[in-house]
C-alpha cells in the first residue's frame, strides 16, 4: 500500500502482487494518482485503490475515481459489516456505468474495523463482487485482541469462500516480520498487506510456501502480499 505520490518505478519494482493506491488521507493528496495510473498502465501489477471508510464522507468521491483510473479492485477501510459491502457495491455499480466499465468489473476487499469483526457472520453472500477480507486493530501484535482478530476474520472469510488478508506489520525486523507472517499463514491468512517495500521479498517467501508443490503464485493469482 503506497500513497498516490509515490514514485511508480520503485514500487513497481518491489516484487508486491498488488498495488494499493491509499485514498484513506485527505482528498488534496489524492491528485497525483492519475500520474501514477499513467505511468503504471503497461506494468503487469494490478493497481487496486484503499478507499477510505464510509464514516469519512468521502468514499463515494473516492470510488468514482478508482473505477475511472480502472482499478482492478478496491479494499474498504473500516468495513463495519455486510451491509457496507453491499453498499459499496451499489456506488461502483453506478460508477462503472459512469465510466462505461462492465458491471462487476471491480472487485472488493472489505478490511474489517472492530464493529466488522464482531459482525463477521454478516460478510457471507453480502456481494459477488467481495473476493478478500482483511483486518485492521489498534494494538500490540500478541495482544488477545489481536489474536481474536486475526482467528475471526480468518474465520470469516472462510465461511465467506473469499481470501483471507493479514494486516500491516510495522516492524522492520526481519525475523519479527517472518514469524507475524507465519503465524498469519498457519492461521489461514492467504496474505498479507504491506506497507513497506522491503517486506514484500519476506512475506511472498512465507505465504508462497503454503501452496501445493507445483503451484506458482503469478501476477494473476490470488496475492501473497500487496
Amino acid at each position: 500500500m503506497v500513497e498516490p505520490s509515490a514514485d511508480p518505478a520503485g514500487i513497481l519494482r518491489s516484487g508486491a502482487d498488488r498495488i494499493v493506491a491509499d485514498l484513506t488521507g485527505p482528498v488534496e493528496s489524492w491528485r497525483p494518482l492519475g500520474d501514477f495510473w499513467r505511468i503504471s498502465a503497461e506494468a503487469p501489477t494490478p493497481l487496486c485503490v484503499l478507499l477510505p471508510p464510509f464514516s469519512s464522507a468521502r468514499t463515494e468521491a473516492g470510488v468514482e475515481l478508482a473505477v475511472r483510473a480502472g482499478a482492478e479492485s478496491v479494499l474498504l477501510e473500516g468495513a463495519r459489516g455486510g451491509a457496507d459491502v453491499q453498499h459499496l457495491d451499489v456506488l461502483l455499480r453506478v460508477a462503472e456505468s459512469k465510466a462505461g466499465r462492465p458491471a462487476h468489473d471491480t472487485s472488493i476487499v472489505a478490511l474489517t474495523d472492530a464493529a466488522g469483526i464482531l459482525a463477521a457472520a454478516s460478510f457471507q453472500r453480502c456481494s459477488r463482487r467481495l473476493t478478500g477480507l482483511g483486518w485492521h486493530v489498534q494494538g500490540a501484535a500478541v495482544s488477545d485482541a489481536v489474536q481474536l482478530a486475526r482467528g475471526t476474520v480468518a474465520l470469516a472469510a472462510a465461511a465467506a469462500g473469499v481470501m483471507a488478508v493479514d494486516a500491516v506489520s510495522d516492524t522492520t525486523d526481519e525475523a519479527g516480520l517472518r514469524s507475524a507472517c507465519i503465524a498469519a499463514r498457519n492461521s489461514g491468512f492467504h496474505g498479507k498487506l504491506s506497507r513497506l517495500s522491503l517486506q514484500i521479498p519476506t512475506i511472498n517467501k512465507v505465504f508462497s510456501d503454503q501452496l501445493p508443490v507445483g503451484l506458482v503464485i503469478s501476477k494473476t493469482s490470488d496475492p501473497p502480499s500487496a
